[in-house]
């Protein structure tokens, strides 16, 4: 797309955002159809930037007013020539509108290849039963793509109801757990010096890591600082800590955007489990958030659980986030668009081994 807009069609117009200012891009994102995502805000499309990632903001205007919104992180993908748009958990569209979908990926097809983009991944949450979008997207020329970069299933707690119905909607041993926190003396806390919390919370972390199977921390030191001051600063991101007599016993950060809030790290220390200091961390926060009149919890990645055993590495953590009542919500992944075929069709052959190399060099994921 040239700096004026593209007419794609009688109804819709598709441009590329180019100066939109954060306030701006944000409105669009919250008022897209189902509210958007902070992966998707302009606040983390700037962090990615200075990872080395170039967001580019495309919008799908009707009637001279935003429709839908898509926020694609380009990567150059050296040897293999040209780019890799990643439109991480987006875009946020009027699915049940063919018109709208197509107009909007013509126009990104069009602004990518000019660009020189070889492949456009992207990752709407779209439930994975609505059979007619994947259908309309594989006519669009979608296919699969090799990797979920962002786990597909997770669990939704709905925050609209009163407070005793959220309560009353967890598990048993859940709602146990939360009050035994509660009578034992456990405070929540939002500390008010970042440096020396994040330095607690990332030592959790770090010796949580090693604690468990599989290492889960994937991110190094620098970015994590990185991520969770500028989008605290942001207004967009918030750490929390349970206490007892003082002493942080266990944390968890969380994103803010819109109505909707993101579980995106936990950890504690070893000190004083008994007490069960992450279930009242949880429902605090909670109250928290609906203070703040946020009605969507995402607790933010669970395997299947048809995919889990008892034993597994993961199967305390899903039976924890699934005894706070949420409901499982699984989306359609990861999607690509070749947009050069040569290119792209390089790029798929020549994926896992560039994700694995860039982790080795980087200490970091990709994504």
């Amino acid at each position: 797309m040239n700096p004026q807009s593209t007419q794609t069609t009688a109804l819709y117009t598709v441009r590329e955002a180019r100066n939109v200012a954060r306030n701006e891009w944000d409105g669009w994102l919250e008022g897209s159809p189902g509210g958007g995502h902070i992966l998707q805000s302009y606040e983390w499309g700037e962090f990615k930037r200075r990872q080395g990632w170039k967001p580019i903001r495309v919008v799908l205007e009707r009637d001279g007013e935003a429709a839908g919104v898509g926020q694609f992180l380009a990567y150059n993908t050296a040897p293999v020539p040209g780019s890799l748009w990643y439109c991480t958990k987006g875009p946020w569209l009027p699915w049940d509108d063919e018109e709208a979908v197509r107009a909007f990926f013509e126009g990104v097809r069009e602004v990518a290849g000019r660009l020189g983009a070889h492949t456009v991944k992207i990752e709407p949450e779209v439930p994975e039963q609505q059979e007619d979008v994947k259908a309309l997207l594989a006519r669009l020329g979608f296919q699969r793509a090799r990797y979920d970069l962002n786990q597909k299933t997770t669990l939704v707690v709905d925050l609209e109801p009163p407070e005793e119905d959220v309560l009353a909607n967890m598990k048993g041993k859940t709602r146990y757990n939360v009050r035994l926190a509660a009578k034992k003396g456990i405070e929540v806390i939002e500390p008010d010096d970042f440096e020396a919390a994040f330095d607690t919370f990332y030592e959790w972390m770090r010796s949580t890591s090693e604690r468990k199977e599989g290492n889960f921390l994937r991110r190094p030191r620098g970015y994590l600082h990185g991520v969770m001051r500028e989008m605290r600063e942001a207004g967009q991101g918030h750490l929390f800590f349970a206490t007892h007599d003082g002493v942080p016993l266990s944390g968890m950060y969380v994103f803010t955007f819109g109505e909707k809030y993101w579980y995106i790290y936990g950890a504690s220390g070893t000190e004083k489990r008994n007490l069960k200091p992450n279930y009242l961390l949880q429902w605090e926060v909670m109250s928290w958030a609906k203070r703040r009149g946020l009605t969507h919890y995402d607790m933010v990645g669970i395997p299947k659980p048809e995919d889990l055993h008892e034993g597994s590495s993961f199967w305390s953590v899903y039976k924890f986030k699934e005894g706070f009542g949420g409901e499982i919500s699984d989306s359609i992944g990861c999607l690509d668009l070749p947009v050069k075929p040569l290119r792209a069709r390089a790029w798929y052959r020549f994926e896992p081994y560039y994700y694995r190399l860039y982790y080795k060099l980087k200490n970091n994921v990709f994504y």
